[in-house]
């Protein structure tokens, strides 16, 4: 997997989210405290656009802003339903002040 740069660090305030397009995949990338997790955008269960939610920056989750499904943006996890199944989460890294996220190419896992 290639890493693609999505932001520069600062671009995204602190307890948001962005949505990007990569390897075609809407991705969402979220800051909380000092750390960036990226994160498949869409809800699992209603296909909400999770970077509308809330983030709660203690915990490091997003609430989905439909139903208000909970999910860690650590680990994809659900916290709270009516979601059952978890979201795709993928490697960030910051390099020379930019926020690079990689995702993997059509076809791959």
């Amino acid at each position: 997997m290639e890493f693609v740069t999505v932001a520069r660090v600062g671009d995204i305030p602190d307890g948001e989210g962005r949505a990007f397009d990569i390897n075609d995949v809407t991705v969402g990338v979220f800051r909380c405290g000092g750390s960036y997790f990226a994160v498949s955008d869409i809800c699992t269960h209603a296909h909400a656009l999770l970077h509308e939610g809330s983030v709660d920056r203690v915990r490091c989750t997003v609430e989905c802003p439909l139903h208000s499904t909970e999910f860690d943006l650590r680990t994809g996890q659900v916290l709270a339903p009516p979601a059952t199944e978890p979201i795709a989460t993928f490697p960030v890294r910051l390099v020379n002040d930019q926020v690079q996220v990689a995702v993997p190419p059509p076809g791959r896992t």
